[in-house]
C-alpha cells in the first residue's frame, strides 16, 4: 500500500497491509539530547523531524496554519522582546501575546502576561491576519515543498488549524475566555465565524491544487479532571462551527478529520463525534482515559490514536509488553488505531527502551504484519 493508502485505510477500519508508524506525536528537546548521547547519530537528535525520519515514521505532511503556538495569524506578529534580564526575557510572540520565557535553558512552560483581544474593536483590528486569502499564506516555499513531496512519495496531505476553543484562547487567555461565555459571547461568536470563513477558505483554495486527506484542529480543551467548558457550553459556541468546516471539508473530498486535546476528554468525544470529528489523540493516561473503553463505547465512530501510557517506556521490557499486548494488540485487531504513547517521550526514557517499544509494534505482534479486521 502506499502511505496515502495505508493511513485513510487505518482511519476508516479498513484492512491494511500493516499498521501506521507514528509511535509517538513528538520529544521533548532534552531527550534527543539524552538519546545522542546514548547512540543516536546527533543529526538525527537535532530536531524531531529528523528523529522523525531516522524512527522511520510512516510519512504525512499536514500544512501549518494554526495550531498549539498561534491561532493561523497571517502575516504573523513579529517575535520582538519586551524585557530582558538574568533569569528570564518577556517578549511578544508571535501570536501577539505578552510572554515570560524563563532563561533555565531548559523546556519550560512560559508565563502568558497579556492577551491580544480585550474587545471586539481589538478583534476587529486584528482580523484581516485571519483571512484565507491574504496574498502568501498558502502559496509559500514550505507548503509547496511539502505539497510536492506528498505527490512524490504517494503520502497523506493535510492541513492543521487551531480549533475553535483554541482559537478563543489563544486571542483571549483563558481568564478572560471563561468570563466571556458569560459576559460577551458575541465577540466568541464572532471570531468562531472568522474561524469557518480561515478553515474553509484555505480549504478551498488548497484542494485546488492537491488532494487533501485529512484535517487537524488543536485544541487541548481537557484537564486531568475533564474539559475546561462544559458540554452545553460546547454545543453553543463550537458545535454549529465545527459542524460547517467539516461539511465543507467532505464537500471538498476530505475523509479524516483529527482532534488533538490532552486531559481527560470522555465527556466531549459524543460532541466531537456529533460535530463529525472521526479520529482523537492523544488520551493520556495519566488523566485517565483508557482507549479499549473509548473503542468499546463508539466502536468504529472513532479512529483513534495514542492511549499507550509513555511512562512505561522510563521502566524495562516487562511494563512496556504489558501495556501494548493489553491496549495496542486488541485495539489493532479492531482496526481504526494508530498505536502510540499519549503525548511526547520525556527526557527520563533510555533509547534502548524506546527502541524496544517500536519494535515490539512493528515486528512482535503476532498476527501484525497485514492486519485482518475482526
Amino acid at each position: 500500500m502506499t502511505p496515502r493508502e495505508r493511513l485513510n485505510a487505518v482511519t476508516r477500519f479498513q484492512e491494511t497491509d500493516r499498521p501506521w508508524r507514528l509511535e509517538t506525536i513528538g520529544f521533548w528537546d532534552e531527550t534527543l539530547a539524552r538519546w545522542a548521547g546514548e547512540g543516536m547519530p546527533r543529526a538525527a537528535a537535532a530536531h524531531a523531524a529528523a528523529a522523525f525520519a531516522y524512527f522511520r515514521y510512516d510519512p504525512m505532511f499536514p500544512l501549518p496554519v494554526g495550531g498549539a503556538d498561534e491561532p493561523g495569524f497571517f502575516p504573523r506578529f513579529r517575535r520582538r522582546t519586551i524585557e530582558k534580564t538574568d533569569k528570564y526575557k518577556i517578549v511578544r510572540d508571535t501570536a501577539g501575546c505578552m510572554v515570560r520565557v524563563f532563561r533555565s535553558g531548559g523546556s519550560t512552560i512560559p508565563e502568558y502576561l497579556d492577551f491580544p483581544v480585550k474587545s471586539m474593536d481589538d478583534f476587529d483590528h486584528l482580523r484581516r491576519r485571519l483571512r484565507p486569502g491574504t496574498p502568501g499564506r498558502l502559496d509559500n516555499p514550505l507548503f509547496n515543498a511539502m505539497i510536492g513531496l506528498s505527490a512524490a512519495l504517494r503520502a497523506p496531505l493535510g492541513i492543521v488549524f487551531s480549533g475553535v476553543f483554541g482559537t478563543h484562547r489563544h486571542l483571549l487567555g483563558f481568564e478572560r475566555l471563561m468570563t466571556a461565555y458569560r459576559d460577551d459571547p458575541e465577540l466568541l461568536h464572532e471570531i468562531a465565524e472568522q474561524w469557518v470563513e480561515l478553515c474553509t477558505g484555505c480549504m478551498t483554495r488548497l484542494a485546488k491544487r492537491a488532494r487533501l486527506d485529512f484535517v487537524q484542529f488543536w485544541e487541548d480543551m481537557c484537564y486531568r479532571a475533564g474539559p475546561m467548558i462544559s458540554p452545553g457550553t460546547f454545543r453553543e459556541f463550537m458545535s454549529p462551527y465545527y459542524a460547517e468546516v467539516i461539511a465543507r471539508g467532505r464537500e471538498l473530498g476530505v475523509t479524516g478529520f483529527w482532534v488533538d486535546t490532552d486531559g481527560d476528554c470522555t465527556l466531549l468525544i459524543p460532541l466531537f463525534i456529533e460535530a463529525g470529528v472521526n479520529v482523537m489523540y492523544p488520551f493520556e493516561v495519566q488523566s485517565g482515559m483508557d482507549v479499549v473503553k473509548v473503542r468499546e463505547e463508539y466502536g468504529d465512530r472513532l479512529a483513534i490514536m495514542g492511549g499507550l501510557d509513555k511512562r512505561v517506556l522510563e521502566k524495562g521490557r516487562e511494563e512496556i509488553d504489558g501495556e501494548v499486548m493489553a491496549k495496542a494488540l486488541p485495539l489493532l485487531k479492531s482496526g481504526g488505531y494508530i498505536p502510540s504513547v499519549d503525548h511526547c517521550v520525556q527526557p527520563d526514557v533510555p533509547l534502548k527502551n524506546f527502541n524496544y517499544f517500536i519494535r515490539l509494534l512493528r515486528y512482535r505482534i503476532p498476527g501484525m504484519s497485514g492486519i485482518q479486521r475482526t
